[in-house]
């Protein structure tokens, strides 16, 4: 109750803001009209089930629909959304250089679309700027240029559609054997996190997102759909982990339960140029990370996300007391560099150091709210000292913002135009060097995952330190609360795109522009 009355101050002039009237005259008050949510109702729904693998090549078809399931969460039946009646849905393995074409039909009782994040992939069929009505179906045929690790989610509502499990794995197989070194075996992990209460996952409301100033950070975890993952290993196999963070705003913090060593070695769009060995890997919403471990001991490990104040597990690693054989837990150590990364960006490498071609801010604006300002400034100094948002430092206040009322800002600095408004234009072919600075001095500064539809980028330098750690394409990154970024757009894939934060409220609340490459002259 104490944490009430203390926001309740702020409460009151948000809701003024919003236009309703409280009078405390002991005569009358103006309450506000109660959001509608949507139905979280399970009667008649199949139950969830596991995620199937399945092996695409080129010029095959895959079938998804969409649609409402029932998935049991600490004893209760909760309503969820699915591909394919699997949360995640399948995990497509496809070769690169396939082309494939995918079936959508829409029975989510919204409209929906499909974004295949990272693919670049003819513009039409991006998922970004086109949507499929409930009963409806879209046709998109999909091209995949670069090997790693990709995932598919909706485009529409995606504060909605994609905590409830609107989401899947594409992972492409290097034509060139060399692009990873050996592992004994491939694991793809997908880790969401949804918000529940006593009926369920908490309701969405119908008109649009709340919780929009810092995002919606859950209670519980799902990995690959599990609450509780569980993987066999052999003592000392090598595994290669591809990990995606499907959550709404929550940055993960991935590393061993017992201390061991991951090496890191690549990220969105493939490997790294050299691995990084290390106990943390940081995963922004969007972002996916390649990384390698392998474990001495029978027994019990696990995969965790760890804060500064908290731990949570992740998946549980069984390890047998059989060993691998292939020995290859002896090379884990080698700082080896890798050729394919390398020959890939060579050719960019005489432009990191061009002049600035565009530049961004990242802000918000909370109208009517100037209570809610210094709740904001209060939760922002509870942050870590190096700007990550490890929960949700804002209670009700949070969840009273919404799209409505609260609107996160990218700016172009030069003509001051902001989100919508701004429409850039480049030639297929053009190297873009661009700056995004995340204004410390904001309402609320937090850390934004920036991702670019459509093409690759470089990060070439963070707040003018040269990014010699980990060179590798990436198409989302985590531009932290005042940092300077400056990243090299690859703009080689023509047609009409969009940019914006992958914390799927700031999305909803307007943080998002629109650019377009034109297709070079043949």
């Amino acid at each position: 109750m104490g944490a009430w009355k203390r926001l309740a101050p702020a409460i009151l002039v948000l809701l003024s803001g919003l236009g309703c009237d409280f009078k405390n005259d002991g005569k009358s008050k103006t309450i506000p009209t109660a959001p509608e949510y949507i139905t979280r109702d399970v009667s008649g729904l199949d139950a969830v089930r596991p995620m199937p693998a399945l092996g695409l090549k080129d010029g095959d078809t895959l079938r998804l629909s969409a649609g409402p399931v029932k998935k049991v969460i600490h004893g209760k039946e909760t309503r969820m959304l699915a591909y394919n009646g699997s949360i995640p849905g399948p995990l497509v393995k496809v070769p690169q250089g396939a082309t494939i074409t995918v079936l959508l039909q829409n029975h989510t009782g919204l409209a929906t679309s499909l974004h295949s994040h990272g693919v670049r992939m003819a513009s039409a069929f991006d998922g970004g700027l086109d949507t499929i009505s409930d009963g409806a179906a879209g046709t998109y045929t999909l091209h995949f240029p670069d090997p790693g690790i990709y995932w598919y989610h909706s485009h529409e509502r995606e504060d909605y559609s994609l905590e409830l499990g609107m989401y899947g794995n594409y992972l492409v197989a290097p034509r060139d054997t060399g692009v990873w070194k050996p592992v004994d075996r491939e694991i793809v992990l997908i880790v969401n996190d949804i918000l529940t209460d006593s009926a369920g996952i908490k309701p969405y409301r119908k008109d649009g997102a709340d919780y929009a100033m810092m995002g919606r950070f859950g209670n519980v975890f799902l990995v690959n759909g599990d609450t509780a993952c569980t993987l066999d290993v052999k003592r000392n196999e090598v595994i290669r982990f591809f990990l995606t963070n499907a959550c709404n705003a929550r940055v993960l913090a991935i590393s061993l339960r017992n201390g061991g060593t991951l090496k890191v070695v690549g990220s969105d769009n493939g490997p790294y140029e050299a691995p990084r060995l290390g106990q943390w890997e940081y995963v922004a919403p969007g972002e996916r990370s390649v990384f390698e471990a392998y474990f001495n001991d029978a027994g019990e490990d696990s995969i965790m996300h760890v804060t500064p104040t908290r731990a949570f597990g992740l998946a549980k690693i069984r390890v047998s007391a059989d060993s691998a054989t292939s020995g290859l837990h002896r090379y884990f150590q080698n700082y080896d560099t890798n050729a394919h990364a390398i020959a890939s960006i060579d050719s960019f490498r005489a432009d990191f150091e061009k002049p600035v071609d565009k530049e961004l801010l990242l802000s918000v604006r909370m109208a009517g709210m100037i209570g809610m300002a210094g709740v904001a400034k209060t939760a922002a100094a509870q942050h870590d000292p190096n700007g990550m948002e490890w929960e949700d430092h804002m209670g009700g206040a949070n969840e009273l913002s919404t799209s409505e009322n609260t609107t996160w800002i990218i700016r172009d600095v030069k003509t001051g135009l902001e989100n919508h408004d701004i429409h850039w234009t480049f030639k297929q072919g053009d190297r873009v060097k661009i700056r995004i600075y995340n204004d410390s001095t904001s309402m609320h500064p937090m850390p934004h995952p920036i991702h670019f539809h459509g093409q690759r980028f470089l990060v070439t330098s963070s707040n003018e330190l040269p990014n010699g750690v980990e060179l590798g394409w990436k198409d989302t990154y985590l531009v932290g609360r005042g940092e300077r970024t400056e990243i090299l757009l690859d703009a080689s894939n023509p047609g009409e795109w969009m940019a914006h934060c992958h914390i799927a409220e700031h999305l909803e609340a307007s943080m998002m522009f629109h650019y377009t490459v034109e297709k070079a002259a043949p």
